[in-house]
């Protein structure tokens, strides 16, 4: 079994450890954190120190890293630590619950989290760094973009494309065809049934623009 150190302990890690327990391919080491979690743990797991230790605990030989920040909002966080931790040279594993149902058509990337019951069909294309959360499902044809949130029990119909850095919410629903631009949200419980230009919010049928924000891209790092 392989270590692996996890960067964030709030409440998504604790979906994330779940997972890595019920599957047994990785020893939780502990979580890499900000300065006022130090000396706070999840059940057995301690926070090990600030998230400037990655490449300590590299160089002593750990080798997996996963992100277990949450999307907060943006995603740009997850994007930064992604980037680090590639620099470093961690291997950045995709972590798929047990229950979770991943057609072997599908396409994935790496640091991809699925959570417990998500489906994932046929051709279906998940970039690096997405969270497919619990009781998701992406239908046959899609592709989401990296860095992207398709939340608890949303559904994306066949042939979606969601953009890169974008959230679709809990119970939200995209329709057949439709393209979600980058860096959007799609409200919880909102139908999306026309495309998006990028920086737009869908909600009980609305779209409104949404000012450009200055995180994302790869110049984060």
């Amino acid at each position: 079994m392989d270590d692996i150190i996890l960067l964030g302990m709030g409440g998504h890690a604790h979906s994330v450890a779940d997972s890595i327990e019920r599957t047994g391919k990785y020893r939780i080491m502990g979580f890499l954190d900000r300065e006022e979690m130090q000396g706070k743990s999840y059940k057995e797991y301690p926070v090990l120190g600030p998230d400037s230790d990655m490449g300590r605990y590299f160089e002593e030989g750990v080798r997996n890293a996963f992100v277990t920040v949450g999307f907060m909002g943006h995603g740009s966080v997850r994007e930064r630590l992604f980037w680090k931790l590639k620099e470093i040279g961690y291997t950045l594993p995709n972590i798929i619950d047990d229950t979770a149902i991943v057609s072997d058509n599908a396409k994935l990337g790496e640091g991809i989290f699925i959570g417990k019951k998500a489906v994932i069909n046929a051709d279906a294309e998940i970039g690096d760094m997405c969270i497919v959360n619990t009781g998701a499902i992406i239908e046959h044809d899609c592709e989401v973009e990296e860095f992207s949130h398709i939340s608890v029990g949303s559904v994306l119909c066949g042939e979606v494309h969601v953009g890169r850095a974008s959230f679709v919410g809990a119970n939200a629903v995209v329709i057949q065809g439709t393209r979600v631009g980058s860096h959007c949200i799609v409200a919880a419980g909102a139908t999306a049934r026309k495309s998006t230009e990028d920086y737009c919010m869908v909600w009980d049928g609305k779209y409104r623009k949404m000012p450009e924000s200055t995180g994302g891209g790869r110049g984060i790092r």
